[in-house]
Parts: structure tokens; sequence; C-alpha cells
């Protein structure tokens, strides 16, 4: 028979191993990584898969791909994109910075 092993709070990331001896912060900041590298790992597999179906079927040429360059429209939404994901990521240790400076231990409502 197996236990289940106890919840120690912290943020878990699916197949992260424990890190012994971080500190509260430091554990953020690992699982953040963890998580992010994760996510960067399979966009980019998917990307690959994409840029290959469409060069294999002829619809793009993946040198085109290098050679694109965003009109303001498509800069302007990318870099929206690119700040609301940046939000995401810093969210958790924006909190815990604003918990810590109110001297609270749950996150606020609409932070």
């Amino acid at each position: 028979m197996t236990t289940k092993p106890q919840s120690t709070g912290k943020p878990q990331t699916a197949g992260r191993r424990a890190m012994p001896g971080l500190d509260e912060s430091d554990d953020q900041t690992f699982a953040m990584i963890a998580a992010l590298t994760s996510e960067l790992a399979m966009a980019r597999e998917r990307i690959d898969t994409l840029e290959r179906l469409l060069d294999a079927g002829g619809a793009l040429d993946r040198a085109a791909i290098e050679r694109y360059v965003p009109d303001e429209t498509a800069s302007t939404e990318r870099g929206a994109l690119r700040q609301r994901i940046i939000a995401k990521v810093f969210r958790p240790i924006r909190e815990a910075a604003i918990r810590r400076t109110q001297g609270t231990s749950t996150p606020e409502a609409g932070v």
C-alpha cells in the first residue's frame, strides 16, 4: 500500500522534483521556471509540427517564416499578448509581495 505525500502548500508542477532547502520565494521562482520551460517546449513542438505540415503540403516554404516581418497591427497584437503573458507569469510573485507588505496570507480579490 502506498501513501500519498503530505501537501506542502507549495505550487506543484507536473513532474517537478522537490528541491529541499529552498525558501518560499526560491520555490515560487523554481516553480515558475519549471512551468515556463515545460510550456515553451510544448509550444515549440507544436510550432515545429505546423511548420513541417505546411512545408510538406506545399502551403508554405519554411524559409518564408524566417523572412516574415510583422506589420504594425501584428506587432501591436503581439506586444499586447506578450504583456498579458508576462503579467500572468509574474502574478504569483506580485501577489505574494503584496501579501507580505500587507501582512496577509491569502491573495486579494481582483489583484
